[in-house]
């Protein structure tokens, strides 16, 4: 199975971005000290650490969203994930291998 969600990667690469983004517009108004606007770059340490919190901040909101809508998910969508996460272990297991699926069959779950 895998370790990290595209979705996942995309959050934190995304906020690690935009608070990199904000903090060099930080770090270049504070520079510019009221004269001509220069870009700064954040160095060193102050660099290691931007790009730290932009991670952790990134796992922060995808933990966030990912409680927030299973919060809002229906008992049936919460059954349906379930029974996605059963059949995605049997293929990353490798019961079910070299298939693909062809159709979906929706029943009531009533048998008779």
């Amino acid at each position: 199975m895998a370790l990290i969600s595209s979705r996942t990667l995309v959050l934190v690469g995304t906020s690690t971005a935009v608070g990199f983004l904000g903090d060099v517009a930080t770090y270049s108004v504070a520079a510019s000290k009221g004269g001509a606007f220069r870009i700064v770059v954040p160095k060193g340490k102050e660099l290691v650490s931007v790009l730290i919190l932009g991670v952790v901040g990134g796992f922060i909101l995808d933990y966030a969203a990912k409680w927030v809508e299973d919060a809002l998910k229906t008992k049936e969508e919460l059954a349906l994930d379930k029974l996605v996460g059963q059949e995605k272990e049997k293929i990353y297991s490798g019961t079910i291998k070299n298939q693909t699926p062809t159709q979906i069959s929706w029943t009531s779950g009533l048998t008779v």
